[in-house]
């Protein structure tokens, strides 16, 4: 798999197989060789910071060579893949069936090749798979978006009231549109699109979209588009079941603009 994507590399060690970056080979190495996973490596760092959601994810230090981190990213992000819903998770945990590509491999092929139509989301820098038996768990390791905030905390943040100012409001709302509209055109379709896998980066008073949790999406050959419409829709039902959990809600100006820019 690693020769279908430029730049990385795989990496096979007792219990786990790891798609990897040059770049972060060293420090996945040293992670398997010491018998750990890498969400576990994250988990102990003495720097991580914790983002709580069904799993946590842990922000490190990124663990490149000095001579790879100017340009780069400062920090990385490392998850551990959990099912949502009610059931599966309560019968299987954070395990997967064994059945076609595992989830970290997968969505590191759909994120390199959302990249390269020029889809923002965070650059991959490791994806692991720990087969058991018929089942594996799975990590994957991405660059930080420092600065950012998901389209949850933008207009949902109960401790602002949802305040971030009328203008910020619609700009995300538009740039979360303009992110659909690109997917669509390019041909990517997000089977899990919700609020909080838009994530803002604010580059002063204007934001950028990026998406998040590329391992449902599936890209279609390269000239073909999808339609807007169904992943308008699923954004459209995430944000309706922010409004029943906050109280706060959008204007009619506010899904106009989302709309709009979604539709083009």
């Amino acid at each position: 798999m690693a020769a279908d994507l430029p730049g990385f590399q795989e990496l096979d060690h007792a219990g786990a197989r790891v798609l990897t970056r040059a770049e972060a080979a060293p420090w996945v190495r040293y992670v398997l060789e010491g018998g750990a996973s890498l969400h576990a490596a994250a988990a102990s760092d003495r720097k991580a910071v914790i983002l709580e959601g069904r799993r946590p994810v842990f922000i490190i230090p990124a663990k490149l060579p000095p001579e790879r981190r100017q340009g780069a990213a400062a920090h990385w992000a490392v998850k551990r893949f959990a099912r949502g819903g009610k059931v599966l998770p309560a019968l299987l945990g954070d395990r997967y069936l064994r059945i076609g590509d595992p989830r970290p491999h997968q969505e590191t092929l759909v994120s390199e090749e959302a990249r390269e139509r020029g889809i923002p989301t965070p650059r991959i820098m490791a994806a692991a798979v720990y087969p058991l038996g018929w089942f594996y768990r799975g990590d994957l390791v991405t660059e930080y978006v420092d600065e950012a905030s998901d389209l949850v905390e933008t207009l949902f943040d109960t401790r602002r009231k949802g305040a971030g100012g009328a203008a910020e409001r619609l700009d995300a709302l538009k740039a979360a549109g303009s992110l659909i509209r690109t997917m669509a055109r390019t041909g990517l379709r997000h089977g899990d699109l919700h609020a909080g896998n838009v994530l803002l980066q604010w580059e002063g008073t204007v934001p950028r979209a990026l998406i998040l949790d590329l391992d449902q999406a599936q890209v279609l050959p390269r000239g073909k588009s999808t339609s807007v419409g169904p992943m308008l829709r699923r954004l459209e039902h995430s944000l309706r079941k922010w409004e029943g959990r906050t109280g706060l809600r959008l204007s009619d100006r506010e899904w106009s603009s989302l709309e709009g820019a979604a539709m083009g």
